[in-house]
C-alpha cells in the first residue's frame, strides 16, 4: 500500500510498519519478521491452538505468528479503508476495514453450516476448501500477514477434518508459490476456484 496519512500502522512517510523493535528499515524489518515467524511456526506444532474454528481463533492464529514483531498482532485491521495490491497480473482490491467483522461472521457461520467440512471425500473437500480460503483472503482480517496466517489456519481445519495439509508439496519453488498466489488472485477477482482447488487437492496427504 502506498503510504497515506490514513494509514496508522506505518511510520510517517514510510511503508514500513510499526513495530515493537521499533526498525525503521524494510530490509531489517523483513529479516526480523521472518526469523519471528519462524520461531513462531516451531512454537505452534509444539503447542498447537485448540478450540472452535471461529473468528477468535483466526486472530489468536495471526496473535501467535506475529505476536513478537507487531503489537496489533491478533487485531482485525482498522482506520485503513480500502487497501490493495498488484500481483500476478491482478490489480486486487480488499473491502473496507469496517467491513471485515461482519465479513468474518458471515463466512465462520457459513462454515459452520458445512459442520467445518467434516464428512467429506477429498474431491469434495478441496472445492470447499477453495472458497472458504478464497473468501478469507478477500476478507483480508489483518493489515498484514494475512497469507502465513491462512496456511496455518488452514491446515488445522483441514487436520481437524481428516484431510491433512502439506503446503511443501505445492511450494518447493518460487514458481510454486507464485502459482498458488495466482490461483488465490483468481479466486478472489474472478471467483475461479479452479486453479486453487487443484493445488489444494495436490497438498493433501493420504
Amino acid at each position: 500500500m502506498t503510504p497515506t496519512a490514513r494509514d496508522p500502522y506505518v511510520y510517517p512517510g514510510t511503508n514500513v510498519l510499526i513495530n515493537l523493535r521499533d526498525i525503521r528499515d524494510q530490509a531489517r524489518l523483513e529479516q526480523f519478521e521472518a526469523d519471528a515467524v519462524f520461531l513462531a511456526n516451531a512454537s505452534l506444532k509444539s503447542r498447537p491452538i485448540t478450540g472452535a474454528f471461529d473468528i477468535a481463533r483466526l486472530q489468536e492464529t495471526h496473535r501467535r505468528i506475529f505476536g513478537r514483531v507487531y503489537s496489533w498482532a491478533g487485531e482485525v485491521r482498522k482506520d485503513v479503508g480500502l487497501t490493495g495490491k498488484n500481483r500476478s497480473g491482478f490489480v486486487i482490491a480488499y473491502g473496507a476495514a469496517q467491513n471485515v467483522p461482519g465479513a468474518l461472521a458471515t463466512t465462520f457461520a457459513a462454515l459452520k453450516t458445512e459442520n467445518d467440512l467434516q464428512g467429506l471425500d477429498a474431491a469434495a473437500f478441496a472445492k470447499r476448501m477453495a472458497w472458504y480460503y478464497s473468501e478469507f483472503d478477500a476478507i483480508h482480517a489483518f493489515r498484514d500477514g494475512n497469507s502465513r496466517t491462512l496456511r496455518v489456519f488452514a491446515s488445522d481445519l483441514a487436520q481437524a477434518a481428516g484431510h491433512p495439509l502439506d503446503w511443501a508439496r505445492v511450494a518447493r519453488t518460487a514458481e510454486d508459490t507464485q502459482r498458488l498466489y495466482h490461483a488465490r488472485d483468481l479466486a478472489v477477482m474472478r471467483g475461479d476456484l479452479s486453479e486453487l482447488t487443484a493445488i489444494i487437492a495436490a497438498s493433501l496427504r493420504g
